[in-house]
C-alpha cells in the first residue's frame, strides 16, 4: 500500500526539526549561519541511529516518516521523467517493459500512468525548502567563495598589521 505523498509544509516543517535537532560539524555551520537544510537521507539516518540508541523523540520519528515519503515522492517524480525521457527518443513500452523486467508493454503503460500521477502531487521542491540539491547549486558555490576570498584578505591584512614597521 502506497502512502498518500504529505503536504509540502510538512515536509518544511520536518526537514527544519531534523535539521535543528540533528545537524553537526559542517552541517550545523551552515545551518546556524544559512539555514541550510541537511540532506533527507542524512536526516532519516540520524533518526535510525537516534532510535536505535534510545535518543529519539516521538516528533524525530514522525518527521523521518514525513522524509521518507517525501522521498519516495521525489524518486517517482524522476522515474516519471525518465519514463518522459525514453518515450521523447522514441522507446516504446515493451522496451521500457524490458529493462524494468516488468511482463508486458501494458504493465510499462500502467506504470507512466501511475508515476504521471504522481509527479502531478504537490511537491516540497528541496530548493525551494532552503538547500540546494546534492549536487549543490552555483550560487552556493559562489557564495562560498567570495566568503573565502573576504577571509583571506582579511587574514592577509590582519597578518600586515601585526608586522613591525619597515617590515615587508
Amino acid at each position: 500500500m502506497e502512502a498518500p505523498a504529505p503536504a509540502p509544509d510538512m515536509v518544511t516543517a520536518a526537514r527544519r526539526h531534523l535539521t535543528e535537532r540533528y545537524a553537526s560539524g559542517v552541517d550545523r555551520l551552515l545551518w546556524d549561519t544559512e539555514k541550510r537544510l541537511i540532506p533527507d537521507l542524512d536526516a532519516i539516518r540520524s533518526v535510525i541511529d537516534a532510535a536505535s540508541s534510545g535518543h529519539a523523540e516521538a516528533l524525530d520519528i514522525g518527521a523521518g516518516l514525513v522524509l521518507l515519503q517525501a522521498v519516495r515522492l521525489e524518486v517517482d517524480r524522476l522515474e516519471h521523467d525518465v519514463f518522459e525521457g525514453a518515450h521523447g527518443l522514441g522507446m516504446g513500452e515493451e522496451a521500457i517493459a524490458a529493462v524494468l523486467d516488468l511482463p508486458d508493454a501494458a504493465a510499462a503503460s500502467k506504470r507512466r500512468r501511475w508515476l504521471k500521477g504522481r509527479w502531478a502531487l504537490p511537491y516540497a521542491d528541496i530548493a525551494s525548502s532552503g538547500r540546494s540539491r546534492i549536487d549543490g547549486s552555483a550560487e552556493a558555490a559562489k557564495g562560498g567563495g567570495r566568503r573565502a576570498g573576504e577571509a583571506a584578505d582579511h587574514a592577509a591584512a590582519a597578518a600586515r598589521s601585526a608586522q613591525p614597521a619597515g617590515h615587508a
